[in-house]
């Protein structure tokens, strides 16, 4: 089933999000804190800061899902709903372990054009893979399944 995906157009979808809403949550720092990081100073808030820490979801999805994009057709099959699950389960306004990113995530969206359209591309994006079941427990798991399987593909590199 791994011919109808575009991993390709998800993974520039999900880059163009966060890079959206890091500029978005650097402006808010900015005004809150009157301050404006350097490049590095940005890196460093956004992997040690606590008011970034929402974005690490985020971040970690991506990182699995190139580890999984980059592997042989063989490793990514049967691995492409979870895929689907994990992005969705990410995305949706659940007040679960993805409660810290919707938190923060959909007043953006709702309030920030640049985000909205980002959020319109990954729906787009993810559209076309295998359909995800939608509750909870099952996002859960299949967004374990996908890091499990990015886990053991970091390792074999």
């Amino acid at each position: 089933m791994t011919d109808k995906v575009d991993w390709q157009t998800l993974a520039k979808a999900l880059r163009e999000l966060h890079r959206t809403l890091v500029e978005t949550a650097r402006l808010e720092y900015e005004r809150a804190h009157l301050v404006a990081p350097g490049p590095g100073e940005l890196l460093q808030l956004l992997t040690t800061n606590p008011e970034f820490e929402w974005l690490h979801g985020l971040s970690g999805l991506m990182v699995d899902l190139d580890l999984v994009r980059d592997a042989a057709p063989a490793e990514q099959a049967g691995i492409t709903m979870s895929v689907r699950a994990a992005v969705e389960h990410l995305l949706s306004n659940a007040q679960d372990s993805a409660g810290l990113f919707a938190q923060r995530y959909w007043p953006y969206v709702h309030s920030e054009p640049n985000v909205a359209m980002a959020h319109a591309a990954v729906k787009l994006a993810v559209s076309t893979w295998p359909p995800a079941q939608l509750d909870t427990s099952t996002l859960l798991q299949e967004r374990h399944r996908l890091a499990e399987k990015a886990r053991h593909l970091a390792k074999r590199k």
